[in-house]
């Protein structure tokens, strides 16, 4: 039985061989070819590289060519510009005097007003005199792109007046002219022809085609249409390399390959077969106690990888110098900011220096080396955990230990839920007290009042002025005008008292009209019932309820109402606009308020102005949340539980319009209200978005 089993494992072992022999040969045989493509393709490499190297030489020395035209063609275009009146024998002799006059040259021409008036020489080139450019729709373009550009250019191959191809190279020439806006006028075009196959010989572009198939084309957006100037156009199939040659507004594009295409192998193939094959029976035998290290390494890497990618935190471990060993992609996720540095190999040093440089730590910014120190004594030293806030607003639970060869593991957890919540949850508290505190104070105020004359008027007969005209009323000799004065002194007393009471009872009355809007904003059932309203009526309602108050105060109070009308709920917006001037007279010392009133296309507008002290930019938004007051509990100059802005912007809202606040520190504050000016833009808006914001807010 147990050779049986020993037959059966050494069958089992010998047939794993075998198949791991093909699986070896197969892929040695594959990784042959491949070498073999890797030589063929480095010598191709090569060959391209020295063929590179051959055609750069030789651009350079076209650009060079093609430079020195330019060149030649400014010399004369400077001559023509200073003198536009130069005859033909003085053409001729200042062309004839030049240092450099490239034998490629077939001539020089000068066209005044677009038609050719001089040529040098004149022999030979007689056709073109009298040429006129705007006839011809070869040249024509060119002549206009030379124009528009106010630059030299160079087209070509071309089909020359006289006969023959050839490049012409174009410069615009412009005179002075005092009636013009630049002080520059066209005088016409200078141009330079160069004979098409000189040229190539010069250019050494003919002789460079022994050794190349060439092709060389002109860009279409400068010839019109894209034409061969030398070459085969299958030259563009066969990979070539391929080279530009920049002008002024021009452009060439040369493709090359060497002689009789591209080579096939490279002049060692069989020595580097021979090679192969020896190396391949070295390999056969090492492949297979590579490939059993390789599979249990693999297993054990996939495992831990695996097991550190099911983290729900960020994972990374660094060795004994601070280089990172290994990480997940939560960690890198974490760090968002350093990632580009989140690689294996990576000094720690370096990923932080990256993330503070980049504001990722913002308890770092202003003490960015400090910090840095800091961090890099922590992270080698004892085991820390601590809690670490990002600029994206997250916050990460870190917890950084010590391994036995001198490492550091790394384990970072998301705690930004868990700290919102707590901030929540204070500020939650904090408000709710400050509302509280704000809510006593002001209903404690008004009711103090009330209750203190109501107590007086019960103990009436108990004060003093009443005992006086008591005593004046039992004295039979006082004269009546005492006892007129004594009853008007108790009369203005009463009348004080009744004032003062009646003011509290007012804010009280506010105050819970104020928290039952806000109690119905909150259930959803705050009622809009808008309607057409006249805008002056509308604004004189306001005023006729407050002008007093600004007065008493001793404020200017303008008021400018254009006619017209608006879309609204007259009580809710009578409601936002005494809200708004209230608030101005409450919060204006000295100056005035000013509320303006017009029609403006679909909207009809509503501003409030005031010289007050202004609102800060960034207190500008608080305003309008609920329980919001730019004063503290503990320092409040005035009433109010900061609902005002709030209930208004939500009526606002509500009757499909907006309220908004423009302010300025020191310069005072304008809130302007826009609502509908018709029902046909008015339709009542569904406030709840507002209302939710209310109740967070609360």
């Amino acid at each position: 039985m147990k050779n049986v089993n020993h037959r059966n494992k050494t069958s089992r072992l010998a047939r794993v061989l075998i198949g791991v022999s093909i699986v070896l040969t197969t892929a040695l045989f594959f990784v042959a070819v491949e070498i073999d493509d890797l030589l063929r393709e480095n010598h191709l490499n090569e060959v391209r590289a020295d063929s590179t190297v051959n055609l750069i030489e030789v651009r350079e020395h076209i650009e060079e060519s093609i430079f020195g035209h330019f060149l030649l063609l400014q010399k004369v275009t400077t001559y023509v510009e200073e003198n536009p009146d130069a005859t033909q024998d003085e053409f001729s002799a200042y062309i004839s005097t030049l240092d450099y006059l490239p034998e490629e040259v077939i001539n020089f021409a000068t066209a005044r007003d677009l038609v050719v008036d001089m040529v040098y020489p004149v022999e030979g080139n007689e056709s073109v005199l009298g040429f006129d450019y705007r006839s011809n729709p070869d040249q024509r373009p060119g002549i206009e792109r030379s124009i528009e550009n106010r630059r030299a250019t160079v087209v070509g191959p071309i089909d020359l007046v006289q006969g023959g191809k050839g490049f012409i190279f174009r410069q615009p020439a412009y005179v002075n002219d005092p009636s013009s806006e630049t002080g520059k006028r066209l005088w016409g075009i200078v141009s330079i022809v160069a004979e098409h196959d000189a040229f190539l010989d010069v250019t050494g572009l003919n002789e460079l085609s022994d050794e190349f198939d060439m092709l060389i084309t002109t860009d279409p957006q400068y010839a019109g249409r894209e034409r061969v100037i030398l070459g085969n156009p299958e030259v563009a199939t066969r990979s070539p390399i391929n080279l530009d040659l920049e002008f002024p507004t021009g452009h060439w594009e040369v493709a090359a390959i060497p002689a009789g295409g591209w080579p096939t192998n490279s002049p060692t193939y069989v020595k580097d077969r021979i090679l192969l094959a020896f190396g391949s029976a070295v390999i056969i035998g090492l492949v297979l106690l590579v490939a059993t290290l390789a599979v249990l390494q693999r297993r054990a890497q996939v495992r831990l990888t695996e097991a550190i990618e099911a983290m729900d935190g960020g994972f990374a471990m660094f060795d004994h110098k601070g280089r990172l060993v290994a990480f997940n992609a939560k960690y890198m996720e974490m760090y968002a900011v350093s990632s580009e540095r989140i690689r294996e190999g990576a000094r720690f040093e370096d990923i932080i220096r990256l993330g503070v440089q980049n504001g990722q730590h913002p308890d770092a910014i202003g003490r960015e080396e400090k910090w840095i120190h800091k961090r890099l004594e922590s992270f080698f030293g004892p085991d820390t955990e601590f809690e670490q806030e990002l600029s994206n607003g997250r916050y990460l639970l870190a917890s950084d230990r010590a391994l036995s060869d001198g490492g550091r593991l790394c384990v970072r957890t998301d705690v930004t839920q868990l700290k919102q919540a707590v901030d929540q949850a204070e500020a939650a508290s904090r408000a709710k007290s400050e509302f509280i505190d704000t809510l006593s104070h002001e209903l404690r105020t008004p009711i103090t009042v009330i209750l203190g004359l109501s107590s007086l008027g019960k103990n009436f007969e108990t004060l003093g002025m009443t005992k006086i005209l008591r005593e004046k009323l039992d004295d039979p000799e006082v004269e009546i005008d005492e006892i007129k004065d004594a009853v008007s002194v108790l009369v203005k007393h009463f009348t004080d008292t009744m004032e003062k009471q009646e003011r509290s009872a007012k804010h009280l009355h506010g105050l819970v009209e104020d928290m039952i809007d806000f109690a119905k904003i909150e259930s959803r059932k705050l009622a809009v019932r808008p309607e057409t309203v006249d805008i002056v009526d509308l604004v004189s309602s306001v005023t006729d309820q407050i002008r007093i108050k600004a007065e008493e105060k001793g404020l200017a109070f303008k008021v400018e109402a254009e006619k017209g009308e608006v879309f609204c709920d007259q009580l809710r917006t009578t409601q936002i606009l005494l809200n708004l001037v209230g608030n101005a007279i409450k919060f204006t010392e000295t100056g005035g308020i000013e509320m303006k009133a017009w029609r403006e296309g679909d909207s009809a507008i509503f501003e409030v102005s005031d010289s007050g002290p202004g609102i800060p930019t960034a207190d500008q938004k608080r305003i309008f949340n609920a329980f919001e007051q730019l004063e503290s509990s503990n320092v409040r100059r005035h009433s109010g539980i900061g609902l005002g802005l709030a209930i208004s912007r939500t009526l606002a809202d509500a009757q499909n319009g907006s309220l908004h606040v423009d302010s300025e520190p020191g310069k005072g504050s304008t809130f302007t209200l826009r609502l509908p000016s018709n029902e046909r833009h008015g339709s009542a808006r569904d406030y709840g978005t507002h209302a939710n914001r209310l109740d967070s807010a609360a």
